[in-house]
């Protein structure tokens, strides 16, 4: 009985390391998979928030030339007109 049980134990040993190699090949994927979607994330709010300071930045310019051209038709239009 002994023998019996020794043997079947040395052929159980080799499925065992090989389900726990295949197990250690998920996880490094896995590791793998979540630190690849990390980078991903961070660079999709880095361009975010740099796309968000673009717009901040052009609409003040926008906002400036609207007023400095206010302020040129509303001076132009104070004018006396020259006949």
């Amino acid at each position: 009985m002994e023998a019996v049980m020794q043997e079947a134990a040395k052929q159980a040993a080799p499925m065992v390391q090989r389900l726990a190699a295949h197990r250690d090949r998920i996880d490094l994927a896995l590791k793998e998979l979540e630190s690849e979607r990390f980078d991903l994330i961070s660079r999709r709010d880095l361009l975010r928030r740099q796309a968000e300071a673009v717009e901040a930045g052009l609409t003040m310019h926008i906002d400036d030339i609207e007023a400095t051209m206010r302020l040129y038709e509303g001076g132009l239009n104070a004018l006396p007109a020259q006949n």
